[in-house]
């Protein structure tokens, strides 16, 4: 049986209110993308017409063909709306934006206390696997001093250098292990 990796929740996914305030945001977005693909229409739309020298009611009066489609007139009020739609929609975001940060705290502190055991978990797992580190590093330099208490020149087995670890009594190891100690991991 193969054991399910642990994922981080996102914030929505254990508070409420934040995964409303996402839903709306998307919404929100959703309606701003139709509003301008249907204000770049009206332009276009627009842009191609001739300039009427009379409305469509004086060319029907005249006995002549009449556009058929939306009014020039119609088009600009449809887009003077659809203009402060998308004010009122930008308006929406900010505010949505705005709870979203205020709510964030709250969300990411559930997030936080959720993911809080398997957090120690993992670290305590780094703190024993350096702790085996540290109990193999001692018993390399113990062969190490074995050597060179007898005066062996044992260079040909290519010594290592351990630098890396910090000082045996006091490197990198004793510090990662204090630091999750002081804050209750291992």
């Amino acid at each position: 049986m193969k054991k399910e990796q642990f994922r981080v929740p996102a914030l929505g996914d254990l508070d409420p209110v934040y995964k409303d305030l996402e839903t709306r945001r998307s919404l929100l977005l959703e309606k701003q993308t139709a509003n301008t693909r249907e204000q770049r229409r009206i332009q276009e739309v627009l842009g191609t017409r001739t300039v009427a020298q009379y409305s469509d009611h004086v060319a029907e009066l005249l006995g002549e063909a009449v556009s058929g489609g939306e009014t020039e007139h119609g088009l600009a009020e449809k887009m003077k709306a659809l203009r402060l739609e998308g004010r009122d929609i930008e308006i929406a975001i900010s505010v949505v934006d705005r709870r979203m940060a205020e709510q964030r705290t709250k969300a990411n502190n559930l997030v936080v206390d959720a993911c809080r055991k398997e957090f120690g978990r993992r670290v305590a797992a780094v703190v024993h696997a350096l702790q085996s580190v540290a109990a193999a590093r001692a018993d390399y330099d113990e062969l190490r001093y074995q050597f060179e208490d007898l005066d062996v020149r044992w260079s040909t087995l290519g010594p290592m250098t351990l630098g890396f670890l910090g000082e045996p009594n006091d490197g990198h190891i004793q510090r990662v292990f204090k630091e999750a100690k002081d804050l209750g991991y291992v």
